[in-house]
């Protein structure tokens, strides 16, 4: 499998980039971006192409074969970065893509499709122990599973946890799906479980947490004058990566680039429809190296 990096042109004039430079791919998913990147730095530079699911690293490897002189890949959250990659830091740029990659959807025994019959899973990471979507479903209250759905908006939210603590132990996503589908009625093209699916998954991985760590971090893991871009692909992530950037910005750690979001051009969503909600937040590290 292959992956599209989202885009790639807006990519590297947010990072300004140089042969000999050196970056890190947050979440380096297939390794669209990560190649992007390595063939922009050069021989002489380095990727550290970085990912929470090791499954997508793997096929990432695969992917970069052509540049693994100049590529490591490493297994890590975005809270792990500083110790795992603290032998390198600073460097010179960051990108990270953040949410999930087609390849989560197109295997049904992720548990991501609201199509596929796989596990209630959603776990990024299925080597952790942490807990699965199933688990959130099966153990939660209803009260809490209610407030956990409406993160995302969902507007029937009491409705929908009603029904699946009545409809308890799930454990397939295909049921968790038809159990949504019969509580609350279908209006526009959008699943009724959409939004449920959503929250699950973000609260699975921690998402969130994981957005405002890692930019929290960024003058650990940035030199000063070295550039960061955030790509977001629907507005929580959005939201959190505008509300902590700005906070950087206000500690004087860093400069914002651009005052407003950059977008895919419609050229590119002709081609690649999953870039249509890529939302681009640039940024330069200021102060001094090793600020936390």
């Amino acid at each position: 499998m292959e992956h599209i990096p989202v885009m790639p042109s807006e990519t590297l004039e947010a990072l300004s980039l140089r042969p000999g430079y050196r970056v890190i791919d947050g979440t380096t998913g297939l390794g669209g971006h990560s190649r992007l990147l390595a063939e922009a730095v050069g021989a002489d530079g380095h990727v550290f192409a970085c990912d929470a699911d090791p499954e997508s690293l793997a096929l990432a490897k695969a992917n970069c074969a052509a540049f693994a002189d100049r590529m490591t890949f490493t297994h890590s959250r975005f809270s792990e970065l500083p110790g795992k990659l603290a032998p390198h830091l600073p460097v010179d740029a960051l990108l990270a893509d953040f949410g999930t990659s087609m390849m989560h959807f197109t295997s049904g025994e992720r548990g991501f499709s609201l199509m596929s019959g796989g596990p209630l899973d959603m776990r990024l990471d299925r080597t952790s122990d942490s807990p699965t979507a199933a688990d959130f479903v099966n153990t939660l209250s209803e009260t809490d599973l209610a407030n956990l759905i409406y993160t995302t908006g969902e507007r029937g939210s009491r409705h929908i946890a009603r029904a699946l603590v009545r409809a308890r132990p799930l454990h397939s996503i295909e049921r968790f799906a038809d159990v949504i589908t019969a509580a609350v009625p279908r209006t526009g093209k959008l699943h009724p479980a959409t939004l449920s699916a959503l929250a699950l998954r973000i609260a699975v991985n921690r998402e969130y947490e994981e957005i405002a760590t890692l930019i929290a971090s960024l003058p650990r893991l940035v030199r000063p004058g070295g550039r960061v871009a955030l790509i977001a692909f629907h507005g929580g992530e959005d939201l959190i990566s505008k509300t902590e950037t700005k906070k950087l910005a206000k500690q004087g750690k860093a400069v914002l680039i651009n005052k407003h979001v950059w977008t895919p051009s419609a050229e590119e969503v002709r081609r690649n429809r999953a870039s249509r909600s890529a939302r681009m937040r640039v940024l330069e590290i200021s102060g001094t190296s090793g600020e936390s």
